[in-house]
Parts: C-alpha cells; sequence; structure tokens
C-alpha cells in the first residue's frame, strides 16, 4: 500500500495538517501518518514538506494539497499567510511525478460528497441534493466558500466553483449585528463576513459585544470564550458564541441564494465543530430563513454540519489518487 502511498496536505491560517493517502481494495480512501503542525513554525510551505518528509520511511510520488486561498493558473496565494505555493515548484523540489494545488473549499466540498451521513450533524432538516447546486463553506482562520455544480453531462462527475465569497460585506440582521458593525467599523476601514465569522472573528466579536453591554474583557482566545459559554448560559461569552452562530446562519443563507444552492448547504470549519453544540439554541435558522422577498427560495434549502475530521485532506486525495480498475 504505502509504495503507492500520495501525500495529501490542508493548509490553514494556523495548522497545517499532512498524511499518507491510499486507496484500499475496495476503492475507498485511507489515511495513514497524519500530522499536524503550526504553521507560524515555518518561514515556507516547502519547510513544512520536508520536515514532515524527513519523519516517515516513504517517498510519494505524487501529491495534493488543499489550501485557505485562491489559485492561480498552477499557484496558490495563501489568503491569511504569506506564502505562494506552485505545482511546477513542488514537482521540481520534491521530485514529485504529479503535484496538485487547490483551494482548502474546493477539497471540503469534494469531500462533502463521499462522507457518510453519519459524518454530519443535521443544521435544517432535508436531505441535501447533489443533483442542484451546493454551497459549502465554514470559518476556520479564515472564512472558506465553494460551490458544488452538477455536471449537465449524465454520469459526469460535478464541477467545484472555488470563491472568496469570505470577503463580500457583513450584512447585519438585527439591532445588536447593527450595533457591533457599528462599533467594528472604527477599527477598519472595510467588515467584511470574514471581519467577524471565523476564529479571530470571534475575538473581534467578543470584543464588541463587551464594550456595547459594557462589561469587562475576561478572556483572550476563542477557546475561552467558548468554554466559558459552556460553563455559563448568562455570560457575555455565551450571548458573543448565539451571536456567532446567528451570523453564521445569516451567512450560509445568504451563500444560498448567492450560488444558488437549492440542493442544500454544507456547514465544514474547524470553529464549526466547536460551536455546534450551541446552534441549536441559537437563531441559526431563523437567520438562514429571514431573506425578504427571497426567503421563499431558502424555506426548504436543507443545511448539514461536517463533524467528520480530516474531510479536506480525503477531498484533496480524491483529486489524485486513481480509482481502482
Amino acid at each position: 500500500m504505502m509504495n503507492s502511498a500520495t501525500l495529501v496536505g490542508d493548509v490553514g491560517g494556523t495548522n497545517c495538517r499532512f498524511a499518507l493517502a491510499a486507496r484500499t481494495v475496495q476503492g475507498t480512501i485511507e489515511l495513514h501518518e497524519s500530522e499536524k503542525y503550526a504553521v507560524a513554525d515555518f518561514g515556507h510551505f516547502n519547510e513544512a514538506v520536508s520536515h514532515y518528509l524527513s519523519g516517515i520511511n516513504v517517498r510519494p510520488k505524487r501529491a495534493a494539497f488543499a489550501f485557505a486561498g485562491p489559485k492561480f493558473n498552477d499557484a496558490i496565494q495563501m489568503t491569511n499567510v504569506d506564502w505562494l505555493v506552485s505545482e511546477h515548484e513542488l514537482r521540481s523540489k520534491f521530485a514529485f511525478d504529479d503535484a496538485v494545488v487547490l483551494n482548502d473549499f474546493v477539497a471540503m466540498a469534494n469531500g462533502a460528497t463521499v462522507i457518510p451521513d453519519d459524518g454530519f450533524q443535521t443544521l435544517i432538516a432535508g436531505k441535501v441534493n447533489y443533483n442542484k447546486s451546493v454551497a459549502v463553506l465554514g470559518p476556520g482562520t479564515g472564512l472558506g466558500i465553494s460551490c458544488i455544480v452538477p455536471s449537465r453531462i449524465p454520469g459526469h462527475p460535478p464541477s467545484i466553483l472555488a470563491t472568496e465569497g469570505g470577503h463580500t460585506g457583513f450584512a447585519p440582521q438585527n439591532q445588536l449585528q447593527r450595533d457591533i458593525l457599528a462599533y467594528t467599523v472604527k477599527s477598519r476601514d472595510y467588515v467584511a463576513a470574514e471581519t467577524l465569522i471565523c476564529g479571530p472573528g470571534m475575538m473581534r466579536l467578543y470584543e464588541a459585544i463587551c464594550q456595547i453591554f459594557d462589561e469587562p474583557m475576561l478572556f483572550k482566545k476563542p477557546d475561552e470564550i467558548v468554554a466559558a459559554a459552556e460553563a455559563s448560559t448568562k455570560s457575555i461569552a455565551r450571548k458573543t458564541v448565539l451571536t456567532f452562530c446567528d451570523m453564521l446562519g445569516g451567512f450560509a443563507g445568504n451563500a444560498a441564494l448567492t450560488m444558488g444552492a437549492a440542493g442544500g448547504v454544507v456547514v465544514g470549519g474547524g470553529v464549526s465543530r466547536h460551536i455546534a453544540p450551541f446552534i441549536a439554541e441559537s437563531d441559526f435558522e431563523d437567520h438562514f430563513k429571514n431573506k425578504g422577498t427571497g426567503a421563499w427560495y431558502v424555506k426548504d434549502i436543507p443545511v448539514r454540519l461536517i463533524m467528520a475530521h480530516f474531510v479536506a485532506l480525503y477531498g484533496a486525495a480524491a483529486m489524485v489518487l486513481p480509482e481502482n480498475n
């Protein structure tokens, strides 16, 4: 198996994950030798690859890497890290026969189509229909979004559209969110959805809510806010996490409208799993569906949250691993 292994990676603004991927005799994909590193520990992506390869006894001939950033020609410029990674440089430096770089939410979308139903949590009831367009989005270090578009040719795989939709303007849906926007815009010229709906954005959201309600800031990290929200239903931390869920629901509904995602919306990203226990208590569904004259379009669209791990790695692997004959 290992002689035919493919190196795969999922690279965000905070962490990079590597693994060796191979198909089983049944045709499924298995991951081995999984490792996670902090992006800040490396000056360039090539250093991270070299570090991973130095710890294994295999020299893969194929590689596929998913990055948080847009792809132009054969290269990706990461959005929140100053890394430019090209396919031809990877092939040259590491002697790969084939190397593919792709947007992380293209990989996430590709992986979402193959993981089993028990890898999801239902947020809004209904069965996702991949015969129609499906939006895939989620908060991590940034806010990624892509769209699965079915082929017009029967039997052909869908296309996956990579976008930078997380950088669209934040759209408040109630008075508290308007107050949050008013506070946030004091310190920046432009408030994107990603400014508030991502890991670092939770800290910005917490700061704004503390200011609005004249409460002291007690926490300095998003995971501290989530832990405090779990501990107290009356805390500013709880209000912060619930507001984050509301905003995520609003953005997901906007994405469904913008992309014509009649088949459904799939929510991923590392932050989403951490806030999953709060979504039912929040107004996520109301924010998703409260679209004025566009409410008729989203009222029956299902929404699921990816709870499975390593989905982007599986999705990247599926891009390059040959099917079994």
